[in-house]
């Protein structure tokens, strides 16, 4: 797909219902099962937004309210948001929401080009003498408006933020800005997205340029982050953005705030990585990012709305591309690295198992305080959020030899935990050897024989093999192989100069970099290396030099949505985990039978087009579940947490299932029914 329309996507018309059995949606305010429609869907996905990330009660929430004007024609706000513990009458109304799809999803509009659309919001605030606040959005545009009211008129104001639920509208104009709110992983991601649609269609930056600039506003926010709230500077007031004053000082902050930023992590961004945009510019990505407290939104949510900028810097050459992140979760959670244990990705790209890694010992420190990501208060979550960051400082680490996404996989840590690990530029080819910039720091940090596990999902490649000798020399992998007469094989000595796929190399070396005897190794590779009888021998070597702990063979369908982007076909992907033998051994080459766990995985929550993918009945009839779930109700700086239950559907994702059947596995040498 081409870089200048893979941000333009069709929608189906907004109020057109499909009534078919499959098309329908469990509504987040009544649970019950409704029809699903484009204007029907994106009011739910604002709903979720209220409630997950600005924290509205849902009993203040009501869709298609008929506000009862007197004298004028019958009005209908598809979201009305009253005043707590009050009835849904005109009277108790505070703000405005109006849904409205488009066809085509292009450029961003500034609030002079949405002039006709807005008008239905303007209308109804102006008639509504209660409401003060509103919200026009089609799904990719979000307009906010404050309506100031003197005796004689009312006069609209654009915003940059909304106050959350129980702030003043006069809190829109203090320093500082108003509270900013966790995020859900759906809101954040649309966000960043926002901003990178904003930078590619409207300032016609390429995907790697735009995302240098996000990149540099991100460490700014991150960094702010850390400061006391009277220190911070990434805000903004409520109609900043749209003032050439308000501009220029949300600009002056910006830019001290990078440049501490830079100070305060000297050694992540390279040389090129600056902020070029105007004051304008910079206001308009500055507003969607300083809505949210990155540091109180869940690691998990932040890796993945980071994902969603992130994959198109990868251009899917040499068979590289990021991986899954349901995948690159499975190999983790069978991995489970521990607090004290090093971590390693000598593939590193975008930086998504280090993340997830992240996310995983996040989790675990959670664990130790007797809570869940869920249930776990603001203090919490930033204590457990401080002891992984401090846990990557030392323990997170890997490598790539593109020196642009050597930056992205330390954003990546950066954003998910607020560490971005150390990751080195260099070839892990030819390690401990190379003249690459990172080389030098890369050699005592990171020795062969060091690492307590490995996790990569290395180049696959059949076509753009390595022939160069002098990184086959290092590989017992890299001689051709022959069938000695106990019906094993053994290496000839000599160097197979016809070429060895890229991942046999990076599979010996991954088993290089970990600690024998207790090394263990997470690797996605390519079926036919596992059942090609021409890579027998590579079978072989596996069993020789390693315990087989487990294999999986995932379904290819997440792996054709991330490629397709780049015009590729995905091999068919396994998940092989390793153990490293040691000395003694790989000295006594008779071995006792050990078991092996093996899945084969069907359904991974998506088709091979991207369509989410839901659980069934026998019957073919998709299931419903009650489930609970935890509210964080907000009142000004005070959080409820409320448990409530949601019916829903439930993604047909086997991964998760497949990592709890491995850990009693370990457990007990047997798979439960």
């Amino acid at each position: 797909m081409s870089e200048q329309n893979d941000d333009i996507i069709e929608t189906p018309q907004e109020n057109v219902e499909d009534n078919s059995p499959d098309n329908f949606f469990i509504d987040i305010l009544t649970g019950n099962k409704e029809s699903a429609s484009a204007k029907k869907l994106l009011a739910q996905k604002v709903l979720r937004k209220l409630i997950e990330s600005y924290g509205f009660d849902r009993a203040d929430l009501e869709t298609n309210f008929n506000p009862q004007i007197p004298g004028q024609r019958r009005k209908r706000i598809d979201i009305a948001i009253f005043r707590p513990d009050c009835a849904h009458t005109n009277d108790n109304l505070q703000r405005i929401i109006v849904c409205r799809n488009q066809k085509k999803r292009d450029r961003l509009r500034s609030i002079t080009e949405a002039e006709d659309d807005l008008r239905e919001l303007k209308e109804l605030l102006e008639l509504i003498s209660s409401a003060t606040l509103g919200m026009w959005t089609n799904g990719q545009e979000e307009f906010l408006f404050q309506i100031e009211r003197t005796r004689f008129e009312g006069r609209l104001k654009p915003l940059g933020v909304w106050p959350v639920p129980g702030e003043r509208t006069s809190d829109l104009d203090r320093t500082g800005g108003v509270i900013q709110v966790s995020a859900d992983a759906e809101d954040l991601e649309d966000a960043v997205m926002r901003c990178r649609q904003y930078l590619n269609r409207n300032l016609g930056l390429d995907h790697k340029d735009s995302f240098k600039q996000l990149a540099v506003l991100l460490l700014a926010k991150i960094y702010d982050e850390t400061l006391s709230i009277e220190q911070r500077k990434f805000w903004i007031k409520g109609d900043e953005p749209f003032t050439d004053a308000g501009q220029q000082a949300i600009q002056r902050r910006i830019n001290e705030c990078i440049t501490a930023a830079k100070v305060w992590q000297p050694g992540l961004l390279t040389r090129g990585w600056d902020l070029t945009l105007s004051s304008q510019e910079t206001a308009r990505v500055v507003s969607e990012l300083s809505r949210y407290s990155f540091s109180e939104t869940q690691p998990r949510y932040r890796t993945s709305a980071f994902r969603a900028i992130a994959r198109s810097v990868m251009d899917g050459r040499e068979g590289r591309y990021p991986t899954p992140l349901n995948v690159a979760d499975l190999a983790v959670q069978m991995l489970h690295p521990k607090p004290n244990e090093r971590i390693m990705d000598c593939s590193s790209g975008t930086g998504t198992f280090l993340a997830m890694t992240a996310t995983h010992i996040f989790k675990i420190y959670l664990a130790s305080m007797g809570t869940t990501p869920e249930m776990a208060n603001n203090e919490q979550i930033l204590q457990a959020q401080r002891e992984t960051a401090a846990w990557a400082a030392g323990n997170a680490l890997g490598c790539d030899i593109d020196p642009f996404l050597v930056v992205t996989s330390r954003m990546n840590l950066l954003f998910t935990i607020g560490n971005p690990g150390r990751i080195f530029r260099i070839d892990a080819r030819s390690f401990p050897d190379g003249d690459l910039d990172g080389i030098e720091t890369a050699r005592p940090a990171i020795s062969l024989g060091s690492m307590d596990v490995v996790l990569l999902n290395p180049w696959f490649s059949t076509q753009d093999t390595v022939s160069d000798t002098s990184i086959l020399r290092r590989y017992e992998l890299g001689n051709v192989w022959e069938r000695d007469e106990d019906g094993g094989y053994r290496s000839t000595g000599n160097m197979n100069t016809g070429g060895v796929p890229p991942e046999v190399l990076f599979l010996e070396r991954a088993l290089q970099w970990v600690k024998p005897g207790t090394g263990r190794i997470g690797i996605l590779l390519p079926d036919g290396l596992l059942g090609n009888p021409g890579d027998e021998y590579v079978r072989w070597w596996i069993l020789r030099h390693c315990e087989v702990l487990a294999s999986v063979d995932l379904p290819v369908e997440p792996f054709k949505v991330t490629v397709k982007e780049y015009g590729m076909t995905p091999a068919l992907p396994s998940l092989l985990v390793l153990r490293r033998r040691s000395q003694e051994e790989l000295i006594n080459t008779e071995h006792p039978e050990y078991n092996v766990f093996m899945a084969v995985v069907d359904r991974s929550g998506v088709d091979a087009r991207g369509n989410l993918l839901f659980q069934r009945a026998p019957d073919g009839e998709e299931l419903i579940f009650d489930e609970e779930v935890i509210e964080r109700i907000r009142e000004g700086g005070e959080v409820e947490i409320r448990r409530t239950t949601r019916s829903s559907r439930r993604i047909h994702d086997e991964l998760p299932l497949v990592a709890r059947k491995y850990k009693e596995f370990c457990s007990t040498g047997e798979v439960m029914s």
